[in-house]
C-alpha cells in the first residue's frame, strides 16, 4: 500500500472547475436540472476527498441540491448566496493550510460571478 500525497493544486483546480461549471449550468437550467448538477458535483467531491473540507463541501452541495429541487423557480443570485454560505462555513472546518487555500479558491470562483 503506497502513501500517495494529495495533490492539492490538482484537487482544488478540479473542484473550482466543477463549481464554475455548476454555476454556469444554473444560469441555463430549471430548478430540477440545476439541482441534479449540484448533486453530481457534491457526489464527485465526496468521492474525491474522503474527509476534510472537500468532503464537507460535497455533502453540503448534496443537501443544498435537495432544497433547490423543491423550488418552482430558480433565482441565480439565490444559488450564489447558498454556495457562498456553504463556503463561509468551510473556513471553520479547514484545519490545514492546504484546506484553507482550497476554500479560498472556491470562494474566489464564486466571487468572480458576483462581480458580473
Amino acid at each position: 500500500m503506497d502513501n500517495q500525497q494529495v495533490n492539492w493544486a490538482n484537487v482544488g483546480l478540479r473542484m473550482v472547475q466543477g463549481l464554475t461549471t455548476t454555476i454556469d449550468a444554473v444560469r441555463q437550467l430549471d430548478a430540477q436540472e440545476a439541482s441534479l448538477v449540484m448533486r453530481l458535483l457534491g457526489k464527485t467531491c465526496t468521492k474525491m476527498m474522503k474527509d476534510g473540507v472537500g468532503h464537507q463541501f460535497g455533502i453540503s452541495l448534496i443537501e443544498t441540491s435537495a432544497q433547490l429541487a423543491m423550488k418552482e423557480t430558480l433565482v441565480f443570485e439565490d444559488v450564489l448566496k447558498l454556495i457562498t454560505s456553504i463556503i463561509g462555513r468551510l473556513y471553520f472546518t479547514a484545519s490545514t493550510e492546504e484546506e484553507k487555500q482550497l476554500v479560498a479558491q472556491l470562494e474566489e470562483a464564486v466571487n468572480n460571478y458576483q462581480i458580473v
